[in-house]
């Protein structure tokens, strides 16, 4: 083998070696559970909660749930009003106040700014909500507080939301007639203005996450879209767009299709993707309804609901795997495994070096009471 051979393989090896010395880890460390219900009994967990940062507390709360029944023994869902404030002392986390918000919401945006917890639309106790939310909490009266801010041009839930300074964006979601592939834009220093429409997705897609990387492209994540007369789209996707939503373009797909997953961007140029629903029961329960709604007679309709009822109280759950995306080299990789069974529909928290991955759906109508937490570590 040449000199020039050798050297080449040396260099490949550093330049390996490099590559891999910038992947961070997450340790996952005693996970706690949301606090009892007002009726004592143990809580049940929510789907969509209001969550994130504000004045140095960690707000849970709002979220749907079945409190009496599940949804396949003809339990109804609920919007739930209790929110949690936790305090951080290094790997723990300390409940430290407990108070309710006015108006009951679910399945919203979450933001944490600087001035408070922010919560876009979602569906209220009527239906979907327009609603824009600032949400603080007083550590000296410990109590919650909700300054309205300019609605939405419509109602809207399950979108994807991500902000950039002060500019909050808004893309797709699900609003009455159907599932949007509009890029919203607020601009905080400007509220007169209101929201804005500044661009499309390529497609109409709901329950997909949008992230902020470190030179301010947004960056959206899977999703789906409800379909009239067929099961669900389900996306792999991720997109890109370095000029605030107006434009977008395609990165390397996500192995599997990937809805209402949670992901966040960490310090190491990574897009890590902790959960996601991928689909192959959700399509099951999907096809089984619309066989049902378009069965000939009473008896078969009445079969086939039940053949739902079995596979939705049979549901396997999401996995545990954890994939990290590179944004660099625009490459997927497995990463890992959550400690218990993964949560979707919810929001990762990242409190400087600690991931929060708080409550969310673990199986079809089944929420979790957990509360995950890791420590992110560069290597």
């Amino acid at each position: 083998m040449t000199k020039q051979n050798w050297m080449g393989i040396f260099v490949g090896i550093l330049f390996a070696s490099s590559v891999n010395g910038q992947v961070g880890r997450l340790e996952w460390h005693n996970s706690i559970e949301l606090p009892m219900m007002q009726n004592g009994k143990p809580s049940i967990g929510v789907a969509g909660p209001i969550v994130g940062l504000t004045n140095g507390y960690l707000l849970i709360g709002g979220g749907a749930n079945f409190p009496d029944l599940p949804p396949w023994e003809g339990g109804v869902k609920k919007i739930q009003k209790e929110v949690f404030v936790y305090s951080r002392d290094g790997e723990a986390l300390h409940l430290v106040a407990r108070d309710t918000i006015a108006e009951a919401v679910a399945y919203g945006g979450n933001l944490s700014l600087p001035n408070g917890l922010f919560v876009i639309g979602g569906e209220a106790e009527e239906g979907k909500t327009s609603a824009c939310r600032m949400i603080q909490y007083d550590s000296y009266t410990k109590k919650i507080t909700a300054l309205r801010y300019p609605d939405l041009p419509f109602q809207l839930s399950n979108m994807g939301a991500t902000h950039i300074g002060n500019k909050l964006f808004v893309v797709g979601g699900e609003c009455q007639d159907g599932v949007s592939d509009q890029v919203l834009q607020l601009d905080l220093e400007n509220l007169a203005q209101g929201w804005i429409r500044v661009g499309s997705l390529p497609y109409a897609v709901s329950h997909l996450q949008l992230l902020t990387d470190k030179s301010n492209n947004l960056i959206a994540v899977g999703g789906r879209k409800a379909n009239k007369d067929a099961v669900s789209t389900l996306y792999q996707e991720v997109l890109k767009s370095s000029d605030g939503g107006r434009h977008w373009e395609k990165l390397t797909e996500i192995p599997f299709k990937a809805a209402a997953a949670v992901a966040c961007i960490l310090p190491d140029d990574g897009l890590w993707l902790l959960s996601a629903d991928r689909g192959t029961t959700f399509h099951r329960v999907e096809t089984l309804i619309f066989e049902a709604k378009h069965a000939s007679d009473r008896q078969e309709a009445k079969r086939l609901t039940q053949a739902k009822n079995q596979l939705q109280r049979n549901h396997p759950g999401f996995g545990r795997e954890i994939w990290r995306y590179d944004l660099s080299y625009e490459k997927w990789k497995k990463t890992g495994e959550l400690p218990s069974s993964a949560p979707v529909t919810t929001t990762a928290v990242v409190w400087d070096d600690m991931i929060v991955l708080p409550s969310g759906e673990v199986k079809a109508g089944v929420r979790s009471p957990k509360i995950l937490l890791a420590n992110f570590f560069e290597k």
